[in-house]
């Protein structure tokens, strides 16, 4: 016997966060951060970044034989290139500075007096 059921609309406000790390191990995780109700307290999704591209390659094997399927991978593959230099551009910038900073320390240590 089956009841009728109703349809409902529930509103729950949620703010995500997304984050890209490589662990321990040398795998890439895309980590997503639910807060719900602007919480503090979060709850945490990991997704190795291996499966998501897995994922996407099967299904643009599957669903779309045609040029746009392949044109999407083209499209995915250089925006992946492209973020990938602006990555390494900011990493060296930075190391950059910070071996500059400890150059720096060192150098304002050896002329510090000690009494």
């Amino acid at each position: 016997m089956g009841l009728p059921s109703e349809t409902t609309t529930l509103e729950l406000p949620i703010t995500i966060e997304n984050d890209l790390e490589v662990d321990n191990n040398g795998t890439f995780h895309v980590v997503t951060y639910l807060f719900p109700d602007d919480s503090d307290d979060s709850v945490e999704i990991r997704i190795q970044f291996d499966h998501i591209i897995d994922n996407l390659i099967d299904f643009y094997r599957e669903e779309y034989n045609s040029a746009s399927s392949f044109g999407q991978l083209y499209l995915i593959a250089n925006e992946l290139d492209r973020h990938k230099d602006n990555l390494r551009t900011v990493a060296e910038h930075i190391e950059g500075r910070h071996l500059s900073e400890d150059m720096f320390d060192e150098d304002e240590h050896e002329n510090t007096v000690q009494s």
